[in-house]
Formats: C-alpha cells, sequence, structure tokens
C-alpha cells in the first residue's frame, strides 16, 4: 500500500500551503502590479492619443481627427433604432450599423450615462457592423457600394423597430442594391443584403460582414483572467484572440459551414453568425497597424460567403444575424437555438472550470429569482455547497482525530528517529498502516475548495446578471469590491486612502472568521509551518479585499459554516477545541501518554513543547526554544 518513495505527510502539507501561497502571491501581483502598472500605460497612452488626435490639421489626415460622438451622429443622415432595450441608428452613408445604446445597462452604479456598444468613425472609440459585397479574384463589377455610398430609405418608414424592418437601396450600373434590417426587443438584428442584376451580363460577387473597432475598447480591463478581444466558436473549435496577439499573427483566417465570430469584452459582446450555417464560409480575424501616431490600430471580425454567380435578369441575397448587446446568459442561449449557432453561450468566459462555473450560475440565479437579491443567493448558495461536501469534510476531521490519539506514538518516532528521515518516515507509514489513518485526508477539502474558488469568482466578476447587483447596507455592487475602509473609520474621517489600504468591513469580517478557525486546532508542530498558519489569514485578507464583494461574503459565510461544521464534529469524537481551552491539549496529552506505550519523552519535555506552541499563538509565531535536560 506504502513504501519508502511514497510522499511524507509533512511534505504533503507543505506542498499544500506552497500551492495555495503561490496562488495567493500570483493574485496579488497581479491585483497590485501588473494591473496598475498595465492601466497607468493604457491611460498614458490614450492621453497621448487624444491630445494628438484632437489637434491634428484636417488636411494632414483626416481620418486622424476625433470629435465628440453626439457631433458626429448628429451631422449625418440616419435610421433611427428604437426597441424596449436599446436606442441608436444606421447611418446612411455606407449603411453601417454604428449607433447602438443599452438602455437598461449603465457606465456606472450610479446611473448617470448609459452604455453604448457601437459608435461611429471619427468618435474616440469606434465600433460599429457592415455588411456587402465584395468582388472575387476574376471579377470587377463596378461601382460596388462601400462606406462612402449614400443609399436611399426605400418606402416612407424611416424608424426601424420590432414590428417595423427598413429597407435600404441603391443602385449603380444596373445592378440594385438593397439592405433589408429587421430587429428585436433584444440586443438581435439581422441584414439580408439582395441584388437585382440588370446589367446585361452575368456578375459574380462574395457577400461579407465584419465588425469592427479602432484602438482598445473605452472598457478594456486586461485583467488577463477574462477574454477580452476578437472571439468566434468555428466549426468545431472556440477561437479566442487577445489585442496582443495581432502583433505577432496580423491575420488568420478559417473554412467552416457553422460558427460565429465577433468582438467581446468583459460584459458586452457584438457578433455575426450567418442564417445559413450549411455552406462554407471564411472566418477571419484581422488587424491593421495605426498609420502614425495620430491614427489607432484596427481590429476586426469578418465573414466572407460563398460566391453568388447572378445572371442578367436575376437576383441573389444573403442574410446574416447579428448580436450587439449585453452577453446575459439565457439571450445567448436562446439565440443558440433560435439561429442554429454552436456554444453561442461560450461568448461568456466561464473559464477552465466551465463544469462548475455553468451549474454555479444556474444555481445561484435560480436562487436570486427566488429571493430577489443576489447577495441573499449566494448565501444560501454556500450553505448548500458546504452540505454537499458535508461528507468530505466529516472523513477530513475524523482522519484529524485519529492523528490526534496517536500523537503520542508518532512523538516517540519523530524523536527516535530525527536523524534517520528514511527510517522516520518508514516508521509513521507503519503506524499509519496499523491505525488506518490517512494524514493527507485534511488537506483534501482544501484542494476541493481551490477549484470551486475560482468558478465563482469567475460567476461574480463575468456574469452580466451580477453587475450593479446591490445587496445590504453599503454594498451596492456585488461584483465590485467593498468599497468602505477601515483606514478612514469607514467613512467617519473625510479622507479616501489609497486603493492598497482599501480593506473593507466584509473583508475584515472575513478575517475573523479565519483567525477563529485557524485557532480551533492547535499550532502546528513544524516552526516554519506556523508562522506561515499565523500570516495566511491576514495575507489573504490584503489580497481578497480587492475582489468581488460577492466573492467575500461567500468566502466569509463559508469560514463561519466550516467553523461550526469543525467545531460539532470534534465535540462528539471528544477532541478537544484549542479556542475553547488553552490547556485541553495539555491535558489530553497527559492522559493518552498516561494509557499509552511506555516508551515516551518525559512530561516535562512534552509540557515544554505544549507551552511553546500555546505561547507562539499569543504571539502570532511559534518560535522554538532551546530543550532543557533530562533529569535522572
Amino acid at each position: 500500500m506504502h513504501d519508502r518513495d511514497s510522499m511524507h505527510p509533512q511534505d504533503m502539507r507543505n506542498l499544500i500551503i506552497f500551492a495555495v501561497l503561490s496562488i495567493s502571491m500570483w493574485l496579488g501581483y497581479d491585483y497590485f502590479i501588473a494591473r496598475p502598472h498595465a492601466e497607468a500605460m493604457r491611460q498614458a497612452s490614450l492621453k497621448a492619443k487624444a491630445v494628438a488626435e484632437a489637434t491634428a490639421p484636417a488636411q494632414i489626415l483626416d481620418t486622424a481627427i476625433v470629435k465628440p460622438r453626439e457631433e458626429i451622429i448628429a451631422v449625418t443622415s440616419r435610421v433611427k433604432i428604437e426597441t424596449k432595450s436599446t436606442s441608436g441608428s444606421i447611418n446612411l452613408q455606407g449603411a453601417r450599423i454604428d449607433d447602438l445604446m443599452l438602455k437598461d445597462y449603465y457606465k456606472k452604479a450610479d446611473k448617470q450615462e448609459h452604455v453604448t456598444v457601437l459608435s461611429p468613425a471619427k468618435t474616440p472609440h469606434p465600433r460599429y457592423v457592415e455588411t456587402g459585397w465584395i468582388n472575387g479574384k476574376d471579377t470587377a463589377v463596378p461601382n460596388l457600394p462601400d462606406s462612402d455610398t449614400k443609399w436611399t430609405v426605400k418606402g416612407a418608414n424611416t424608424t426601424l423597430a420590432p414590428a417595423t424592418p427598413v429597407t435600404l437601396t441603391y443602385t449603380a450600373g444596373g445592378v440594385t442594391f438593397e439592405k433589408t434590417f429587421t430587429i428585436n426587443d433584444e440586443f438581435g438584428l439581422s441584414v439580408e443584403d439582395r441584388i437585382v442584376n440588370n446589367s446585361g451580363k452575368e456578375i459574380t460577387l462574395y457577400p461579407y460582414a465584419l465588425a469592427t473597432e479602432h484602438g482598445l475598447p473605452e472598457d478594456f480591463l486586461n485583467q488577463g483572467v477574462i477574454h477580452e478581444g476578437p472571439i468566434g466558436y468555428i466549426g468545431e473549435k472556440l477561437e479566442e484572440r487577445k489585442y496582443k496577439d495581432f502583433k505577432k499573427k496580423p491575420e488568420e483566417s478559417f473554412t467552416a459551414q457553422k460558427g460565429w465570430i465577433g468582438l467581446t469584452g468583459k460584459y458586452w459582446l457584438t457578433a455575426m453568425a450567418p442564417a445559413a450555417q450549411n455552406e462554407d464560409t471564411k472566418f477571419r480575424f484581422i488587424s491593421s497597424p495605426a498609420i502614425n501616431e495620430k491614427t489607432k490600430d484596427r481590429y476586426q471580425a469578418d465573414i466572407i460567403g460563398a460566391a453568388r454567380n447572378i445572371p442578367n435578369g436575376a437576383d441573389a441575397s444573403y442574410k446574416i444575424n447579428v448580436f450587439s448587446g449585453a452577453k446575459k446568459l439565457s439571450l445567448l442561449q436562446k439565440y443558440q437555438g433560435e439561429w442554429g449557432i454552436p456554444h453561442f453561450d461560450l461568448a461568456v468566459d466561464f473559464g477552465w472550470f466551465y463544469f462548475l462555473t455553468k451549474p454555479f450560475f444556474l444555481v445561484i440565479n435560480f436562487l436570486y429569482h427566488l429571493t430577489g437579491n443576489f447577495g441573499i443567493a449566494i448565501i444560501i448558495f454556500t450553505c448548500c455547497l458546504r452540505i454537499l461536501v458535508f461528507p468530505l469534510a466529516n472523513t477530513s476531521y475524523k482522519s484529524f482525530a485519529k492523528l490526534r490519539q496517536i500523537s503520542p506514538e508518532m512523538y516517540t518516532i519523530r524523536h527516535q528517529y530525527k536523524d534517520d528521515k528514511q527510517k522516520l518516515q518508514e516508521e509513521l507509514v507503519k503506524l499509519y498502516q496499523k491505525y488506518e489513518v490517512n494524514p493527507a485526508a485534511g488537506c483534501v477539502p482544501i484542494l476541493v475548495q481551490i477549484p470551486i474558488f475560482f468558478a465563482l469568482y469567475k460567476v461574480l466578476s463575468n456574469t452580466i446578471e451580477m453587475r450593479h447587483a446591490p445587496f445590504y447596507g453599503w454594498i451596492h455592487d456585488l461584483s465590485a469590491q467593498d468599497p468602505t475602509t477601515i483606514f478612514n473609520l469607514f467613512g467617519l474621517i473625510p479622507w479616501t486612502p489609497p486603493a492598497a489600504l482599501m480593506i473593507g468591513a466584509w473583508p475584515l469580517f472575513m478575517l475573523t472568521a479565519m483567525i477563529i478557525q485557524k485557532n480551533i486546532s492547535p499550532p502546528p508542530e513544524d516552526p516554519i509551518q506556523a508562522r506561515l498558519a499565523a500570516i495566511m489569514p491576514w495575507f489573504m485578507t490584503y489580497v481578497m479585499a480587492k475582489f468581488a464583494s460577492g466573492l467575500v461574503i461567500y468566502w466569509t459565510v463559508n469560514n463561519i459554516l466550516a467553523i461550526i461544521q469543525q467545531v460539532i464534529i470534534m465535540r462528539s469524537m471528544g477532541v478537544p477545541i484549542h479556542l475553547f481551552s488553552a490547556d485541553a491539549d495539555k491535558k489530553k496529552l497527559e492522559k493518552e501518554i498516561a494509557e499509552g506505550p511506555s516508551v515516551h519523552p518525559s512530561l516535562e519535555m512534552i509540557e515544554e513543547e505544549i507551552e511553546e506552541a500555546i505561547d507562539g499563538e499569543i504571539k502570532g509565531v511559534s518560535k522554538p526554544k532551546p530543550k532543557k535536560k533530562k533529569k535522572k
């Protein structure tokens, strides 16, 4: 069952501690060093570009002129868009969908400014959707519509709404081009491009659709743990590209019959999918660099359909479905079915633990609809989760209790073979086999908590449903960090501390729970482990204070439930609770030694070690002391 090459239990504990510390240090580095540095560089770059573009003379580079979004929209002829969830317009020059605002979503929790997902060219953050036709290699149809083409509204309707489609038309060289736009109330619309050929000859054209943006998005986070940039599910595979990837590979294309492609941020998505998911289609990610320092890099996701051979007197059409709005999972799943596209729900970045993250979200969202508050839903979810892992925790605590029962024999073996590690490990393994004890069982709950923690982190920080979701009291956004801090006495002192000192009330509740949980059991025998155990709650609190407050609430409630569960199990098994009685461990050990094997260290030595452990707990650090000589 065991051999001399098996891992020592102490090494296993050290490995677990190392893993937890490594993850914590990585998260700390990301939050306090990498992300602030990236944000500072981004802001500096945006400020420099904004100054250059705003002052650039028109005669030098007209495309470098940047004007306010409202001004650009006001001076162009447009078809109005009006639905229950969106408001915007279609530019009649180029027939671009380049103006879309979300009525139910705001940039900040104060609800002062709406989120815009599409903006025209020459605005600070352009993003738009365009469809049309392009010539093939062997064909050259003159006067194809482009971004400068002036389109005309067909009919009297000039407002695109769910009940009123809009058709635009343009004729050149005997060829008539039509675009029919339809829209619904839930961020979904379609564009059908139709050609009527009266040119006197056969023509061949390829349909296309593109979503493009100039420069990085306004709300670009650059967190690394959440995908931002071009995305698509093409054929049988999810394809994601970061903005920085284009520096090495500016263009990449795929051919498949099924799929969708677009541009995504943390909460917003602009994506396109061919209405006919049964013909060979070219999907492409492409980027073009800025012409000079006054312009921006351009990032694009586009689709090119199969060729249409159109004889004289005939017509042809191509339909594209477009989604531009909030990445609400229920909507993505709805369009996945209606449009017949694969895995549209993967536009929400559920991460590596997708098999946990999505079920967690569905359960929490269900509980939210029952309770009306996501914070309460998180607390109920935490209770349910503790019930599910109860058997595992129960096994862990029982194993811990057995270890406490054989601690006198372990003590004897450790001191008897302290200079022979190989022999020490062999004897300990024999002891564990004799009493059927698994010393690594206590580590299993920690290992289980790691994927659960990261899955819940994804749910709380990445799903639109949690954005700006309030709790009770001072928590107005469960997806943001606790806005209070102890360093200004939670707002009583009129001073705003720096971001590094934002340690709110909920993180302090979490700290208290972690300290109580740590002190229920006596400190580790190893001085290094004792120091790490003493520091860990403070370090974890400092790191997690920057996390979403919903995640801090989960961890706090989880620790409180773990404390209650551990106390109940320890009392039922007669194991002393170190927190309630500092002398309990000493008395228990004395009794076990008196009834145990005849070969034991002197009580004086054991008393010394217990006093050291208790003293270390009081001071926060266990310090080894020189041992006294045995009395003859």
